[in-house]
């Protein structure tokens, strides 16, 4: 239940709120999505997905038409699109309207330089490898990334910086004595770059502010002020949506770390590595999002990949011969360990939603 929900809960309990304003407070705290908030949300998605549209039309556009197209043509559509987006940017820049609109011209402008990047290699075959055309796209957006301050354009570069360490990683003179170690390395690199993501993820998206502060006002019964009782609420910060997806990518990547190993030829130093950064990432994890503040989809997150490393290390012990009482006692373990994540995380949202209730309660025995 959310923080609004349960402070228009207990106002009504204490009869502070009355009965019939009790819709008003929900439409001021938005325990639901108002008639401008609809509005506000299909505009703004909208937005997005027009200026997506518009980017990679100009893409499709060069790639349909390359044949009949000579070079100064593709040059002069990319680089005057590039030119038109910037010059928008800098026109809006002196008005503080237009933020959002602002955001989606960086990052318009940072997908037309990839292509530019592309557009250039394809035409003149300079016969680089394809780790650098991702490296140089991230080295040159990177001003509008820090200008722009926009989720979706880290994202962009984040995702580009993942693409060339893919590439480039294999390619790497570093050579160890076992292949075991080597694809370690390369996985552990890939997932520690993520790790420092989310975490700098969390310090630079990270919403702290209480989901109803911005509706302080509205209760101005005598009997208990919004300060108390809305003023508490900072105990369950939400995160942004992007934290989420960056929160996934490590996952993925420090779930295949500790599985990595299983299939290979043993060797003990490569699993104890694989191992044990996966172990510090789910400490990280269970302290970021369990004790530091609570959140169900990352613990989530959490709980799956120990079910998915715990799985594929006693899949390798158990079906060794493909016997039906190996995929037996996996079956069984597998059921096991979703009730118990699913038992758990229920927990942990009952003990969070009475921590918010009490901590309401307290703020409102204060008066």
């Amino acid at each position: 239940m959310s923080q609004p929900r349960r402070t228009i809960e207990h106002l009504l309990k204490q009869g502070i709120l009355p009965l019939e304003h009790a819709n008003d407070a929900a439409l001021h705290l938005q325990v639901y999505p108002s008639r401008r908030s609809w509005l506000f949300f299909f505009d703004k998605t909208l937005l997005i997905i027009g200026a997506i549209a518009l980017v990679l039309s100009l893409v499709f556009f060069i790639a349909y038409n390359w044949l009949h197209m000579g070079k100064m043509g593709k040059f002069a559509l990319v680089e005057g699109a590039l030119v038109v987006t910037i010059a928008l940017y800098v026109a809006l820049s002196f008005r503080r309207r237009f933020q959002l609109i602002r955001q989606l011209l960086l990052l318009i402008a940072s997908v037309i330089t990839g292509s530019l990047l592309a557009l250039f290699g394809q035409v003149y075959q300079t016969g680089a490898d394809t780790w650098q055309l991702f490296f140089g796209w991230a080295v040159l957006i990177i001003p509008w990334v820090i200008i722009a301050h926009f989720p979706a354009l880290w994202l962009l570069w984040l995702g580009l910086i993942n693409a060339c360490l893919t590439l480039y990683l294999p390619l790497t003179n570093i050579q160890f004595s076992d292949d075991s170690l080597q694809s370690v390395f390369y996985v552990a690199t890939l997932a520690l770059v993520n790790l420092v993501a989310l975490y700098f993820w969390l310090m630079s998206f990270d919403d702290r502010r209480p989901a109803a502060s911005k509706f302080s006002g509205y209760i101005t019964d005598k009997r208990i002020s919004s300060t108390n009782v809305i003023g508490h609420s900072n105990t369950n910060p939400s995160l942004h949506w992007s934290t989420y997806v960056v929160g996934l990518l490590s996952t993925i990547f420090m779930t295949y770390l500790a599985i990595v190993t299983v299939f290979d030829s043993v060797n003990i130093w490569a699993i104890l590595l694989s191992v044990t950064v996966w172990l510090g990432w789910c400490g990280f994890i269970y302290w970021q999002f369990r004790q530091h503040r609570v959140d169900l989809l990352m613990l989530t997150y959490l709980s799956f990949s120990i079910i998915v490393v715990v799985m594929f290390w006693l899949g390798k012990w158990l079906l060794d011969g493909f016997d039906a009482g190996g995929f037996l006692i996996l079956s069984l373990v597998l059921i096991g360990l979703s009730s118990t994540a699913v038992i758990w995380l229920r927990h942990v949202s009952q003990l969070d939603n009475e921590h918010q209730t009490g901590t309401i309660n307290k703020g409102a025995d204060h008066e």
